[in-house]
Formats: structure tokens, C-alpha cells, sequence
């Protein structure tokens, strides 16, 4: 949507998008434990703590929780994440998210999260997209309400993302992202595993620290059980 003023030429316009963005669900309010993970994580897969943006949701913490918004965006953002908004139902969250600069988005209730789980009207129901090649480092590609299908393979530093399935024909050496909208029967599949990281329905694993072994060169899939990622050969 552009707003054009009588004789001007509009400067910017508002368009609407689906971003896939990283929720850090907190578990602790206590910064100096989440700083000590984020740390840990940090050393393990050190790519994709780099300028990260992230969501900040204390949805699964107590009511009465202190928190210190500060200095847990502080310790984000020393170890690479940068946090954009918080979610949650916290007056008190959300006032200092706004005198952070950071925005706001109401907490995703059990009722929300079975409703979008149940409703597979937008995930995967356009045609299958076809990448011809190799996903170059630095590269992004996404199937919107579809199902990706690379012929080819995905190099490091590339990231595949998909609200459906995701097929590599040939290796996985970056990041798959798929059930993106949140479809947890969604799957990546790949002629050779040699992940930096992979998501499923917005559960992620990162193997960046991991030794392949030779028998990483066969065919692999992986999904959810039970909300936690399956590698299976």
C-alpha cells in the first residue's frame, strides 16, 4: 500500500510478508543462566548466532516472574542475536520492550497453536517449487505454502526454507527449514547429510561442531516425534 500526497511521489510503501523468524522461548528469567547457554550454543554453531533476529517469548514462564528485559537483550545480543520484539502477556515485559525499541506480539495460547496445527489450508497447497542447481553460501530460497524440491545441493551458508516439505537431491551442507507456518508432518529429505542446522516446524537442531563420518553419503530423513527432531537413515 502506498500513500501518495497530492503532488509528491510516495517515499516509501507497507507491503505484507511472511518472514521466518526465530523464537527463543524462555525457560529462566535469570540472564546470566540464558547468557552461559547462549555461550555454549555460541561454540557449537557459531554461523547461526551471527546478526540472528529473534523473537523473545516468555510464554511458558510463571505470571509473577521478575524479569530484567535489559539484561537479557543484552546477553543476546553479545552472543550474536539481535531480539526484534517479545511475546507474551507481561504489562510490565511489554513496556520495557517498548522502551528498548523493541516491538510486541500477544502470547500464542494452547486454543491458537492447535487451531494453526489443524488448519493445513495455507501449508503446502501451492505447486511444488523446483530449484535447477546448487544453493550458493548467502543464498535464500523459499517455497511459500509449498513444498521445495532443490535439484541439486545446498551449500554452506545457504538456507532452503519451505511451509511444506523440503527435498535435496543431492547434499545438505547449510540449513533446511521446513513446516515453516508450523505443519509439524513436515520433513526434510536429502541424498547426503552434512547439516549446519535443520528445523522442523520451528524445532532446530544445529550439527555444525558434528564430525560426518563416510556414511553420511546415503539417504536421510528428518521430522518430529513427539516435538523432538528424528535423523533417520
Amino acid at each position: 500500500m502506498a500513500l501518495k500526497l497530492s503532488g509528491q511521489e510516495p517515499a516509501f510503501q507497507f507491503k505484507g510478508g511472511a518472514l521466518t523468524v526465530t523464537t527463543l522461548e524462555l525457560l529462566t528469567t535469570d540472564a546470566l543462566l540464558i547468557e552461559k547457554e547462549l555461550e555454549q550454543q555460541t561454540r557449537r554453531a557459531p554461523a547461526f548466532f551471527r546478526q540472528t533476529p529473534v523473537v523473545l517469548a516468555f510464554e511458558r514462564l510463571e505470571q509473577d516472574n521478575p524479569v530484567s528485559l535489559d539484561l537479557i537483550v543484552a546477553a543476546c545480543k553479545r552472543n550474536g542475536l539481535i531480539p526484534i520484539a517479545v511475546r507474551c502477556a507481561l504489562d510490565n515485559v511489554k513496556q520495557s520492550a517498548w522502551a528498548l525499541g523493541l516491538g510486541w506480539f500477544p502470547p500464542q495460547t494452547d486454543s491458537h497453536i492447535k487451531s494453526v496445527a489443524q488448519d493445513k489450508s495455507c501449508i503446502a497447497r501451492k505447486a511444488t517449487k523446483f530449484v535447477h542447481g546448487t544453493v550458493r553460501s548467502g543464498q535464500q530460497v523459499y517455497a511459500d505454502c509449498a513444498d521445495l524440491v532443490v535439484l541439486g545441493s545446498v551449500n554452506e551458508g545457504a538456507e532452503v526454507i519451505a511451509d511444506g516439505n523440503v527435498h535435496i537431491w543431492g547434499v545438505l551442507r547449510g540449513k533446511a527449514i521446513a513446516g515453516a507456518q508450523g505443519d509439524q508432518d513436515a520433513r526434510v529429505i536429502c541424498q547426503q547429510f552434512k547439516a549446519e542446522l535443520v528445523s522442523v516446524s520451528g524445532i532446530f537442531q544445529t550439527f555444525e561442531s558434528y564430525s560426518w563420518p563416510n556414511s553420511a553419503a546415503q539417504l536421510i530423513e528428518i521430522y518430529l516425534d513427539n516435538e523432538r527432531l528424528v535423523v533417520k537413515a
